[in-house]
């Protein structure tokens, strides 16, 4: 410690300028402080597990899911010991989800849960889980806390397979002097939850809020900590809410559950191919299907291209639901190889509904319902196009082929790259 010589004041750094008594040049050092020794501590692990051949040493238990869409994000199961992490917008539905996802796990498993809320009162809670279930739950227990040491020791004298925090921005530590919301305590209290869940094997749903550009909010590290990291995506003025998997250390991330918004609760969506093939206006120029991957889950796409003549020096390129760069590649394709003038047009690329896609494999499609719009002639019969546009023209396989392949109609005709090898022979 350094000490003002004519005001005393102390300073852990030696200063210029003394900010009590603005005197220059007056600190020095102060040697009745000793500096405090710490004792070397020697750190051991208490146990440890050999490594064996004998496999049901290391088994892991699973809590079983039934509903086929939370299937999809979860691989069929919950783990015992594991954090999941949900993620989303304000509105968006994650408290009504996460009463769902509880609801589902009481029917498969005989458990005992405590929701822990920060951010409503207990009856508030309580009654969204009855309009959700219509009924009771003596093994489903709901508290107001906002204490992370409360939340600990809750849960260890009731001895809970799983808890749920809602949500972690509204839970703080007094061993982290940071205020609550701060990225020190979140931080804090999610590496405490975390390793009181491997410890005690009890499950942990941590429900965060998000930034404006849709990730969670606060440290990326959150997202390393957790197992499994979920996203409820979707217009909150909307119908459709889509569970999407970012990170999953006990299955593949390749899939998402489709949701519809109700006025009671989030109902899975079985019919969307039937509703987008409804809702798609065939035999019109400019009108094409395909099938698009949303977050490695194939679904089926309605794509709408309208042309009309520039007015002025600049073109407009307008897309809504598909990456816009490659729309604009594609027009370049078309404009080498099949000669189209479609510099003389404004273009606007749209996929009705509430999916957006950054998928390469809709390239053939874009391609197809340019083209129809620019000679006005329409797609005849019920088809769907499905390929990758290269530089030179070619019509390449796309990635997941077999697997999108499999979402097409029967009735319907596929045009790919086995029937389609390149751009100039697209013909419409």
């Amino acid at each position: 410690m350094y000490k003002c010589t004519v005001c005393g004041h102390h300073s852990a750094t030696k200063l210029g300028k003394c900010p009590s008594c603005s005197s220059f040049g007056t600190f020095i050092k102060d040697e009745s402080i000793a500096p405090i020794k710490k004792k070397k501590d020697r750190h051991n692990v208490s146990s440890g597990q050999a490594l064996t051949h004998d496999i049901s040493r290391h088994e892991s238990v699973f809590r079983n899911i039934s509903h086929p869409e939370l299937q999809r994000s979860f691989q069929q199961w919950v783990k015992q010991g594991g954090v999941y992490l949900l993620g989303g917008e304000p509105g968006i539905g994650k408290s009504t989800l996460i009463l769902q996802i509880i609801n589902e796990i009481f029917k498969n498993n005989q458990l005992t849960i405590a929701y822990f809320t920060g951010e409503e009162n207990e009856s508030q809670v309580v009654s969204r889980y009855n309009r959700l279930t219509n009924g009771q739950a003596n093994n489903f227990h709901i508290y107001h806390a906002t204490h992370f040491e409360d939340i600990i020791t809750t849960t260890k004298q009731n001895n809970y397979d799983m808890i749920i925090v809602d949500s972690i921005q509204t839970i703080y530590s007094p061993h982290t002097d940071s205020a609550a919301w701060s990225a020190n305590q979140v931080r804090f209290c999610s590496e405490k939850i975390s390793e009181f869940c491997k410890k005690s094997t009890t499950t942990a749903f941590i429900i965060g809020h998000v930034t404006k550009g849709g990730e969670i909010a606060w440290p990326k590290y959150l997202e390393h900590i957790v197992d499994v990291v979920l996203y409820l995506e979707g217009d909150r003025f909307g119908q459709l809410r889509f569970l999407r998997s970012k990170k999953n250390r006990f299955g593949h991330t390749d899939d998402s559950a489709i949701f519809e918004m109700t006025a009671q609760w989030l109902i899975p969506v079985y019919d969307l191919k039937e509703r987008i093939i409804q809702n798609a206006h065939l035999n019109v120029p400019g009108n094409v299907l395909t099938i698009g991957l949303d977050n490695g889950r194939p679904v089926i796409a309605n794509v709408e291209v309208l042309l009309t003549k520039t007015n002025g020096n600049y073109i407009s390129r307008n897309c809504v639901g598909v990456d816009k760069k490659r729309v604009e590649m594609i027009i370049a394709i078309l404009q080498k190889y099949l000669k189209q003038k479609l510099y003389l047009y404004d273009i606007y690329v749209n996929v009705p509904g509430e999916f957006t896609f950054y998928d390469s494999g809709l390239d053939l499609a874009i391609a197809a319902a340019i083209t129809s719009q620019y000679n006005d002639q329409p797609i005849l019969g019920e088809t769907i196009f499905l390929g990758e546009l290269g530089l030179s023209g070619q019509i390449v396989k796309t990635k997941f082929h077999s697997k999108r392949s499999r979402e097409i109609p029967k009735w319907f005709e596929l045009v790919d790259y086995e029937s389609l090898t390149s751009i100039k022979n697209l013909t419409i």
